[in-house]
C-alpha cells in the first residue's frame, strides 16, 4: 500500500491554515511538533516529526527546522516545504526573520519556553491556532478520506493477524508483534495498538492497556483491542474489538449485546446535518442495563484527536458535545462498555465517515463477539 497527497490538497490546507491566521490579524504561522507529535506540522509539510520540528509558513515560502541532522536527509525527500533547515544556535533568529516588532504571529501545536521569550523579547505577539485550526481538520478532503481508507484496511490487517494469533501459550507481546508484522508488510505505519489480557472468570481491567504487560492467553481468556495503522502519516483506520478463548461467561454475553445495541444505533443515527447530542442519548441504554463507561462513546480521528469528543452519561469527566455533524467527518463510534465497577469491559467499534445520507463503513472485520473454540 502507497498514498501521497498531491502538491493540490497541500496547497488547500495552507491556503486554510493562512486564512485561518488572517482571521486572528496574524500574517505568519509557526507550528511546532516534538517526540512523534505534532499534527499541525505533519498536516502542513507531510514531515511526520520524529524528533523536534518546526515549520514557518506566510503566504510567500514554507520552511521546516528538523532534529537530528540525520533526519534532514528524510525530510527533504518526503516534506512539501521550499527548504528544510537543521536546529542551530540562530534558529529563533532564523524563525522571526522578517517579522516586525508588534506583529502578531499565529502559533500551531506546542511553543517552546525559549521561543515564548524572544518573542516577548521583540514585541512579537503569540496566537495559539490551536483551536480553530482543529476545527478545520474535522472535516475531510477526498483525499484525506482515501489515505484512511487505506488506513483502515492496513488496520484491518494488523486486527485480523491479531485475531489469529490468539491462542492458548501466547503472550500479549505475540499478539502486538503479529499485528505489527501483518501491517508492516503490507505497507502500514505503527499509530497505536493497545492490549489486555485478563480471564473471564475472575477479570480485572475493562480497557486494554498502552503497552503489553506480559499477560498470558489461557483457554478462559477475554482479549481485547484498539489497533490503529496508517498508510499516511496522521491519518490511521480504528478498529476495536473483544475475543474470547472458549465458551463467554454470560457478563461478557451480556456486556457485548448492550455494546454492539449502543453501537449499531449510534451509527444508524449518524448522517449530515445530525447534532451529536442526539447521537449521545443513545448512550443511556448502557446505564439502564446496569453498566457504564471508561472509553469515549465517539470521536473524530484522522490529523488528530477532535471534536466531537462524547462520553457516556455515567462517565467521568463527561463530554456531551453540541455539535452538528457535517459531511466528510471523520469519527470512531466504539461504546466501551464496562461492569460499574470497571473489573470487566468489552471493546468494539470502527472508524466510519460521515455522508448525507448516513455512514460511509472504512474496516470489514465482523462485528461482535469473536469466539475462538
Amino acid at each position: 500500500m502507497q498514498f501521497t497527497f498531491s502538491n493540490a490538497e497541500i496547497a488547500r490546507r495552507r491556503s486554510s491554515t493562512l486564512r485561518l491566521a488572517v482571521d486572528h490579524d496574524c500574517y505568519f504561522v509557526l507550528a511546532f511538533g516534538e517526540n512523534r507529535s505534532g499534527a499541525a506540522v505533519t498536516y502542513l509539510t507531510q514531515w511526520p516529526v520524529t524528533r523536534l520540528a518546526a515549520c514557518r509558513l506566510n503566504a510567500y515560502s514554507s520552511e521546516l527546522w528538523v532534529a537530528f541532522h540525520n533526519h534532514t536527509p528524510y525530510a527533504k525527500r518526503v516534506a512539501y516545504v521550499d527548504a528544510v533547515h537543521d536546529f542551530t544556535d540562530n534558529f529563533p533568529t532564523e524563525l522571526f526573520a522578517g517579522v516586525n516588532s508588534g506583529a502578531c504571529v499565529g502559533t500551531l501545536g506546542v511553543v517552546p519556553v525559549g521561543i515564548v521569550k524572544i518573542a516577548a523579547s521583540q514585541n512579537i505577539t503569540l496566537v495559539s491556532l490551536d483551536k480553530a485550526h482543529a476545527e478545520l481538520r474535522m472535516i475531510k478532503s477526498a483525499e484525506e478520506i482515501e489515505a484512511l481508507r487505506l488506513g483502515a484496511a492496513a488496520s484491518d490487517i494488523g486486527a485480523q493477524a491479531l485475531i489469529n494469533a490468539c491462542r492458548v501459550g501466547a503472550s500479549d507481546w505475540e499478539l502486538l508483534a503479529a499485528a505489527k508484522n501483518a501491517y508492516t508488510q503490507a505497507g502500514g505505519r505503527d499509530h497505536i495498538c493497545y492490549l489486555a489480557v485478563t480471564d473471564m472468570h475472575a477479570p480485572d481491567r475493562d480497557v486494554p492497556s498502552q503497552f503489553p504487560e506480559g499477560r498470558i492467553v489461557t483457554n478462559t481468556s477475554v482479549i481485547t483491542f484498539e489497533l490503529s495503522a496508517a498508510v499516511a502519516h496522521e491519518y490511521p483506520g480504528q478498529i476495536l474489538r473483544s475475543i474470547v478463548m472458549g465458551e463467554p461467561t454470560e457478563t461478557y454475553v451480556e456486556l457485548s449485546r448492550v455494546a454492539e445495541e449502543c453501537k449499531a444505533h449510534i451509527k444508524s443515527g449518524i448522517r449530515a446535518g445530525v447534532n451529536t447530542i442526539e447521537l449521545i442519548q443513545s448512550s443511556h441504554m448502557i446505564e439502564t442495563a446496569g453498566f457504564s463507561t471508561t472509553d469515549d462513546l465517539f470521536h473524530g480521528f484522522g490529523m488528530g484527536y477532535l471534536e466531537p469528543i462524547a462520553t457516556s452519561v455515567s462517565r467521568v469527566p463527561n463530554h456531551s458535545p453540541k455539535i452538528t455533524l457535517e459531511q466528510g467527518m471523520a469519527i470512531v463510534v466504539q461504546p466501551n462498555v464496562t461492569l460499574a465497577d470497571h473489573s470487566a469491559g468489552v471493546q468494539t467499534g470502527e472508524l466510519i465517515v460521515v455522508s448525507e445520507s448516513g455512514v460511509i463503513e472504512l474496516h470489514n472485520i465482523p462485528t461482535g463477539l469473536i469466539v475462538i473454540p
